[in-house]
């Protein structure tokens, strides 16, 4: 099966590789038409069941977690798992629409305006052997539709076992207990360093940062990276912080 990201490629380039290298869908492995970039066909695609409603969480850091999709559902799962460890970067586009729909469906996108999306951090390491931070690639996408800034508040400190690695929800929550900090210049309610202040004007405000924060992450399991990740935030002063994910295991 043929993995070629052709996100960037033009519709004549697609065709061209598509003769030469066909590419088959990772959910029925049916030929996928050299019209679509990413590696899940539409027929697929429409089978991802949206979910309803928010979950809310009670006396955490994390006000309430916003998940597009199940990750039980087998084509939404095959597609994370492609994502982040075949390196597809094609996927960050219908991952990304799936997000949005929902979004669009429970009416949460007038509610989420003036948020700054803040992408989940990968270690140096993860993210230079997966080419990517999916976490940041989403974030981008979603963050265009609710016309968003993204900004990489926080910085993963260590490197650690994967989540999905390990079943116990009490050992994923040690496990990743003190692997994220602030990003170098980050205060809120005071000046920022400059690789902020773009993502700041779009807001109107280069001065300092807002309160209202939406982490971004591909899925969410036990709850514990986002709720760390809250943590360290809300230490700082943010005062309203929600996670958007696109499948709540």
């Amino acid at each position: 099966m043929n993995f070629i990201n052709k996100t960037h490629l033009s519709p004549a380039k697609h065709f061209l590789l598509d003769l030469v290298f066909p590419r088959y869908c990772l959910g029925c492995e049916q030929e996928i038409e050299s019209k679509q970039t990413s590696q899940i066909c539409d027929v697929c695609f429409g089978k991802i069941i949206l979910n309803r409603g928010v979950q809310y969480q009670e006396k955490t850091a994390i006000k309430a977690v916003f998940a597009a999709g199940r990750y039980e559902d087998p084509i939404l799962r095959i597609m994370i798992l492609a994502f982040k460890y075949q390196s597809m970067e094609s996927l960050k586009i219908p991952l990304a629409e799936l997000i949005i729909s929902y979004l669009t469906k429970e009416l949460l996108t007038d509610k989420l305006a003036n948020f700054v999306l803040v992408p989940i951090p990968l270690t140096l390491k993860r993210k230079l052997a997966r080419g990517f931070n999916q976490s940041e690639l989403l974030a981008n996408e979603i963050g265009k539709f609710l016309n968003c800034p993204v900004i990489n508040l926080l910085k993963r400190t260590k490197f650690n076992t994967p989540q999905v690695e390990i079943p116990d929800w009490r050992k994923r929550k040690e496990n990743i207990s003190g692997v994220f900090c602030l990003s170098p210049g980050v205060g809120f309610g005071s000046p920022t360093s400059g690789i902020f202040e773009v993502g700041l004007r779009k807001l109107g405000d280069s001065k300092s940062l807002p309160g209202k924060i939406l982490l971004i992450d591909d899925v969410s399991t036990s709850g514990a990276t986002l709720e760390e990740a809250a943590a360290i935030l809300k230490q700082a002063g943010a005062k309203e912080i929600y996670g958007l994910v696109a499948a709540k295991g």
